[in-house]
């Protein structure tokens, strides 16, 4: 049903649905996985509002079918190596999550080298390492003059067998590493980057003339490709982490080159285990003040992230969020006391076990990048400083009024658009409005809040757009416009960006996010900057003596907010 079709009374019913769900649900947030560190993987096409989107992973993407590839988080865990025979090596852990055909999976990293053999890791591993390590949010507490009060929430912020010998391809030199796991790597060097792009593409990786200055400097700078398909027998299933050790001591993500593929406020966790407390050694480093912090104990909703973006932004877009420092013995504990036993359990607690006899601490850090503020990877170096809590605790705030009807929430208060942009709020909901050099992208939403869609909206800049020259190649012809059938609505315009659709709004009107990864332009009501996002706690009940207590409609209410979840479960 189209959303204009829809009675009104129906819109309210729905709305107040969801709501009262929401406060029933205990929301507990991971990071999305996607393709990471400058994950390189050509997925099956899908459509986006009825037309292909055209980016394609990390670097590369087939050149023979365009595919879209799109990144819009990185998990990474790195080990700096002191002792013994791995001393002056680092050892990262990289995760990839990747949905499509095994002969279509394709990965790239550049390294300085290799030491050692290449590994698995337990493909929960990090997944655990990131929950336990996650912010954490005690919310304020509630009170009710009226009825029974509500429940109210804790908060997570929280994604054939190769022959062991070298060929060369004219200056290329491709070393074919042996099968680790379900992965057939080569090595892949040259001192000649026209070369190398000629490789590539010669092996049906996509190259754009806007992508290859960044190859050029990783090639300038002597390093090598470490370069991953799937092995014939292997499928999608049997993708877990791949571990890596190359000379250093420095850990280093190589965003520049992740950033081609990265959708704008990529989310980036780092996590390093070494002998002391790391942070950036050429971004911003900060924590958050739980002072900053907001939080809506009655539905589940924060200003964490938005906050996050902002501050990183205000910091030049260049920053590195310390989230967590710990021992190592302390975050094994947690991951004992937080999860259930199973084999996949057994196996990633035994990798934490052993990475905490080696290290005996733990940092976490968290960052939010746009493809256009990334020119710089950012490095990590140890540093003095104490311990840092993951736990924001707002519970001696002021008890917060509520009752069964849900308390009023701060408009924008959980919404952050990008730098020289506005948060509005419409009759469709909240949405951005966007100035002059940027455009709406529909981006996937990291806020706990978001129980019934992943999606938000971005502003994003109009002239970092690596995908210009393939869009001139008169694709929409051939069904790849990312525009096609895709609908701004009345008053607003598609424009392709990067490979997406992105949707260009007239005055007075914003871009607000649809739960199909689409959205539309609705007319302004009211415009608010990011200070809207240290809203104040929530106050007054508001509630009458026919919401005061459960009834019957409550409930009825909840379950056809369930309905068409409950239906989607049956069709699958």
């Amino acid at each position: 049903m189209h959303r204009d079709t829809v009675p009104p009374f129906l819109e309210r019913l729905s709305e107040l649905a969801r709501k009262i769900v929401a406060m029933h649900k205990s929301l507990t947030h991971s990071f999305v996985l996607c393709l990471f560190f400058a994950v390189v993987v050509q997925a099956v096409p899908f459509a986006l509002g009825g037309g292909a989107a055209l980016a394609c992973g990390g670097f590369f993407c087939s050149s023979i079918n365009l595919v879209p590839i799109e990144q819009n988080a990185e998990r990474i865990l790195f080990e700096v190596n002191t002792d013994g025979k791995s001393a002056g090596t680092v050892t990262v852990t990289v995760e990839i999550s990747y949905t499509g055909s095994p002969a279509d999976f394709s990965w790239v990293l550049p390294v300085s080298d290799l030491v050692g053999e290449l590994s698995v890791a337990p493909p929960q591993a990090l997944q655990l390492l990131d929950d336990v390590t996650s912010p954490r949010i005690i919310p304020p507490p509630t009170t009710c003059n009226e009825g029974l009060p509500l429940p109210f929430f804790g908060f997570s912020e929280s994604s054939a067998r190769g022959l062991d010998i070298a060929t060369s391809a004219g200056p290329v030199s491709v070393e074919t590493l042996d099968q680790v796991g379900p992965y057939a790597p080569q090595l892949v060097s040259s001192d000649d980057a026209s070369a190398l792009i000629t490789w590539l593409t010669d092996n049906d990786y996509l190259i754009t003339p806007e992508m290859e200055p960044a190859v050029a400097d990783y090639v300038s700078d002597g390093m090598k490709f470490l370069a991953m398909k799937l092995a014939p027998e292997a499928e999608v299933a049997d993708i877990a982490p791949i571990q890596i050790t190359y000379p250093g001591d420095e850990p280093m993500v190589p965003l520049v080159l992740t950033s081609v593929a990265a959708e704008p406020e990529m989310g980036v966790m780092v996590l390093i285990a070494a002998q002391g407390r790391y942070e950036s050694a050429n971004y911003a480093n900060f924590e958050v003040d739980s002072s900053m912090v907001e939080a809506d104990p009655t539905n589940g909703e924060s200003n964490y992230y938005p906050l996050v973006s902002w501050q990183i932004d205000d910091a030049g877009g260049q920053a590195m969020v310390t989230e967590f420092v710990d021992s190592s013995d302390v975050v094994f504990d947690n991951v004992v006391n937080a999860w259930g036993w199973n084999e996949d359990f057994a196996d990633s607690l035994a990798f934490i076990d052993d990475l905490r006899s080696r290290q005996p601490f733990i940092t976490r850090m968290y960052s939010r990048v746009s493809g256009w503020e990334v020119n710089a990877d950012p490095s990590f170096e140890e540093q003095g400083g104490g311990l840092v809590s993951n736990v924001h605790d707002l519970s001696d705030r002021d008890p917060v009024e509520v009752c069964w009807r849900p308390a009023p929430r701060t408009p924008c208060g959980s919404m952050y658009c990008g730098v020289g942009a506005e948060c509005a709020s419409t009759d469709e909901g909240e949405g951005c409005l966007c100035p002059e050099g940027t455009t709406a992208r529909v981006i996937t939403d990291p806020r706990v809040q978001a129980t019934f869609t992943s999606n938000t909206v971005f502003c994003q800049d109009t002239s970092y757009d690596l995908m210009a020259s393939v869009a001139d190649m008169g694709l929409s012809g051939a069904g790849l416009d990312p525009c096609a059938n895709f609908d701004c609505g009345p008053r607003g315009q598609c424009l392709a960006v990067n490979g997406f659709a992105t949707c260009q709004c007239e005055s007075g009107f914003a871009a607000v996010p649809e739960g199909d990864s689409t959205m539309f332009c609705a007319e302004v009501s009211e415009s608010y900057g990011p200070e809207q996002l240290l809203w104040d706690a929530l106050s007054g009940c508001g509630c009458s003596s026919s919401l005061a207590t459960p009834n019957r409609a409550v409930w009825l209410l909840a379950l056809l907010a369930f309905l068409p979840a409950i239906a989607r479960r049956r069709r699958a």
